[in-house]
């Protein structure tokens, strides 16, 4: 395989190897190949749908009484100041 970098290019990867943040041009491309994004595996719709019936069968019957109290009062109690 064949490259051609620019000018900069090949500035950057000199700079890198002489600082020592890379020990050679195979190890500063090995570098770059591993920083790439890595594909995530497809998204399982049947596994989804699974684990919102789950979530919805572990809440059943789970209510929330806030006798006239606001979410924030709710989320405050028992805290002291």
């Amino acid at each position: 395989m064949t490259i051609t970098l620019t000018p900069d290019q090949e500035k950057a990867i000199q700079d890198a190897i002489s600082s020592g943040v890379v020990r050679s041009l195979d190890e500063f491309i090995e570098s770059a190949i591993e920083a790439l994004p890595r594909s995530e595996p497809d998204f399982n719709l049947k596994r989804a749908a699974e684990s919102v019936a789950r979530i919805r069968e572990l809440r059943k019957g789970v209510r929330l009484d806030r006798q006239g109290m606001s979410v924030r009062e709710i989320a405050h109690l028992g805290h002291r100041y």
